[in-house]
This record gives structure tokens, sequence and C-alpha cells, in this order.
């Protein structure tokens, strides 16, 4: 378990520090609301492994087109 922390964590500081870390932790602040008020559902989980599929495709848009898109 401790080698897969480390491991965890090497991966979560090499994205913070990154282009999309401010992103990164929208994410994680996001499912951190999660935790103990309620679960994903089974429609929810499907929905993310689809969008981790499409993000290892490159299917993504840029942050930047995305925050002028929805006008944030």
């Amino acid at each position: 378990m401790e080698k897969v922390l480390s491991d965890l964590m090497s991966k979560v500081r090499a994205i913070v520090e990154g282009h999309q870390g401010d992103l990164f932790a929208q994410i994680v602040d996001s499912f951190y609301e999660q935790i103990g008020e309620e679960h994903f559902s089974p429609e929810d989980l499907t929905d993310i492994q689809e969008g981790i599929e499409e993000i290892r495709r490159g299917e993504v848009i840029p942050w930047e087109e995305c925050k002028r898109k929805h006008g944030l």
C-alpha cells in the first residue's frame, strides 16, 4: 500500500505542477466533496470511465476554449 501511495503522490505532484494543475485541483476538490455524502451511481462511473478513455484517445477540448464556450 505504501508503494502505491508513493507512486500516486508522485503522479499528483507532476500533474499539479503542470499546465493542467488548476483543473486537476478542481476535479480533486469535486471528488473530495463527495466523500461521505453520496456515492457515484453506476451510470456516473460509466461516464467517468468513458471520459478517461476519450482523454487517452486525445479527444479533448483545451481548458481555455471550454471556459470561453461556457462563459467561465
